[in-house]
């Protein structure tokens, strides 16, 4: 069998805290928001950008550790117990949560063949099951200062079916079914949505010839870039009325069909 092809792996260890506790006082004046995947790629890009806005901004990573942050976070959400435990060492740095966004992701290439229950099962784990198990832990966090999720999602979970990704779409599908239950059950006191972004970072193994390709096939004629997904995260966070959208961002790909 040949080697499986990982296009990209967002940060997700055992969840430890690597910053001191900010200040009570700072923490009832600004809001506070938990990111995860913040190390690398499109997580880091959502965690800056809320900390221009003037977010307390907890960072979470499995391998790259971000600097600059209230606090690094370490931890493996593809594990069953790393959510709680990264829910844990959250609340022992904070006493607040405004703003969750599940943002750490691993994304796999997998022809049918390569895609035996061990790899559907790492996808689905990491994409999936690990937002909805930190979704459930901070809840009662969430619900007491009223705050907001928001997940990333993919054009490719639900949207565009792409070739050789089944387990990867399949995962970000359920991420978006997800999604609209929890802005559900959370309601009224948490809103939940979903950003679901298109080419906005090119995997170093993609050639020049293919970008060029499939930049054709967005409506708006190019791709974009992962402060466009921040941008949607941060008007997600701040929109009262929204909850259980899935808002693309992806230059219109989503309407061009396959992917």
């Amino acid at each position: 069998m040949a080697p499986r092809k990982t296009a990209a792996r967002a940060s997700t260890g055992s969840a430890r805290a690597a910053s001191p506790r900010p200040s009570a006082a700072r923490t009832r004046t600004r809001k506070v928001a938990l990111v995860t995947g913040a190390g690398v790629r499109v997580g880091e890009a959502i965690a800056r950008a809320l900390a221009r806005e003037g977010w307390i901004v907890a960072a979470h990573y499995r391998t790259h550790r971000p600097r600059g942050f209230a606090a690094a976070l370490a931890g493996d959400l593809a594990t069953p117990d790393g959510p709680a435990r990264l829910a844990a060492a959250f609340r022992q740095s904070f006493e607040r949560l405004d703003l969750l966004v599940n943002s750490a992701a691993g994304f796999e290439r997998l022809p049918l063949a390569e895609t035996d229950a061990a790899a559907f099962d790492a996808q689905l784990h990491l994409n999936a099951r690990g937002p909805l198990l930190l979704t459930r832990a901070l809840a009662p966090l969430l619900t007491r200062s009223g705050g907001a999720v928001v997940n990333i999602a993919d054009v490719g979970g639900g949207l565009v079916p792409w070739k050789e990704y089944a387990a990867y779409c399949a995962s970000k599908a359920a991420l978006v079914r997800l999604t609209e239950c929890l802005a559900l059950e959370l309601a009224p006191a948490v809103r939940v949505n979903a950003v679901a972004p298109g080419t906005v970072l090119w995997p170093e193994s993609v050639p020049a010839a293919h970008r060029r390709e499939l930049e054709r096939r967005i409506p708006l004629g190019h791709a974009g870039s992962p402060e466009d997904v921040a941008a949607a995260v941060i008007y997600l966070a701040g929109a009262p009325f929204v909850t259980g959208a899935v808002l693309p961002v992806d230059g219109g790909r989503h309407l061009s069909g396959r992917g």
